[in-house]
């Protein structure tokens, strides 16, 4: 004779069909909420926060990132009060790094420091943290990362393991399809689509995907005429960032840290509201959004920084993403706001035109010219 018996800690996900929309959690069998809360930008009003975390599971928000890394050590603490009578059928992952020196016994604790920060019984998701290809040795050497999880599995402390990062794409596609990973978690939006194939993989694979930054930091609470014409939408740009993300189809749930009310309840609104089945064409905003790239060539920073340092002390990887995130995405708002965050030593202002930075560049970018046009224009 056999018996069937769940394991531990199986309770169905909150949900609240009413408020929020519900998306399969890659091949784990779980229901996620469409909207995600990221924790890491809680404020300092601990009052606030309580009333946002409870509120975000009201509305049928179940899956909370955290670590007690973000918010200089205190972001797990602004949010278990908000957890308190509500956390059952909640997602609240944990995330943890890891380097050579790693020990399964070291991880271990801190899985459990984590819990009783947050509050819980157990996590029902846990990240390897900042990972990428290149610490795989480190998390799958004996006695070390993955021991610790892989009996945390069999206790019950963990169910799912996870992993985020800013890896190369080629490289997240090598560790998802390594098969040790329930999902992952990548920024991914209107302005980086650099990890498109990797969630392309993902939904072929069953892996779960957070996508993280669906806003991009803030930098899509600028409206732009262009991303409106663009994606063929007369909406704030805040939402039209939030329905390019769940227009995806292997996006398992958009994850945007939220600090007041009226964040929640908007995004709570379009992520209920947006039908991506009969509200929008996904493969029609990506040919639009390929559009605006092509029509200013390749006139734009890769990142590599083979331009620094320059002789005048001038950021120009900085200056340059100002530059793209202008002409492409017509966030003038936003290039004019961060212009001025620049210091006076790194500024533009300082370019001599000394050219050093065109023979560096291996796109050969001219940027002296394009550090003068963001002169003319700004300042």
């Amino acid at each position: 004779m056999s018996f069937f018996v769940a394991p531990a800690n199986s309770e169905a996900l909150h949900r609240n069909d009413e408020r929020m929309r519900y998306r399969p959690f890659g091949s784990t069998g779980l229901q996620v909420s469409a909207l995600s809360f990221g924790c890491m930008r809680l404020s300092e009003d601990q009052d606030l926060n309580t009333r946002l975390i409870a509120e975000a599971i009201d509305c049928g928000v179940n899956y909370f990132e955290t670590t007690r890394h973000y918010i200089r050590g205190t972001c797990q603490h602004k949010t278990a009060p908000g957890l308190q009578g509500k956390s059952g059928g909640v997602i609240v992952s944990g995330k943890e790094g890891i380097d050579p020196n790693k020990t399964e016994y070291q991880f271990r604790r801190e899985i459990e420091r984590q819990l009783e920060i947050l509050g819980l019984t157990h996590f029902k998701f846990f990240q390897v943290g900042w990972f990428s290809w290149g610490k795989m040795p480190h998390l799958l050497k004996p006695g070390g990362v993955w021991d610790a999880l892989r009996k945390a599995k069999d206790e019950g402390l963990v169910q799912h393991v996870g992993f985020t990062g800013h890896d190369r794409p080629e490289n997240f596609i090598k560790c998802i399809e390594t098969g040790l990973f329930d999902s992952l978690t990548v920024p991914y939006n209107l302005i980086n689509r650099s990890y498109e194939p990797v969630i392309n993989r993902a939904g072929e694979l069953g892996v779960g995907v957070v996508a993280m930054c669906p806003v991009a930091g803030g930098v899509l609470s600028c409206e732009s005429d262009r991303l409106k014409e663009a994606l063929q939408m007369d909406l704030p740009t805040t939402e039209m960032a939030l329905r390019f993300v769940l227009a995806n189809p292997h996006v398992s749930t958009a994850c945007s840290g939220m600090n007041t009310l009226d964040q929640l309840a908007e995004n709570v609104e379009t992520a209920r509201n947006f039908d991506p089945a009969s509200d929008a064409n996904f493969e029609a905003m990506c040919e639009g959004l390929d559009r605006l790239r092509r029509e200013l060539g390749d006139r734009f920073c890769t990142g590599c920084k083979y331009c620094m340092p320059c002789p005048q002390g001038v950021d120009i990887p900085r200056h340059l993403d100002i530059y793209r995130n202008w002409k492409v995405f017509g966030l003038v708002e936003h290039a004019g706001r961060k212009l001025e965050q620049i210091p006076a030593a790194e500024s533009y202002v300082n370019c001599n035109q000394c050219g050093a930075c065109i023979e560096a560049c291996p796109n050969a970018l001219d940027v002296p010219s394009m550090l003068r046009e963001l002169e003319v224009n700004f300042a």
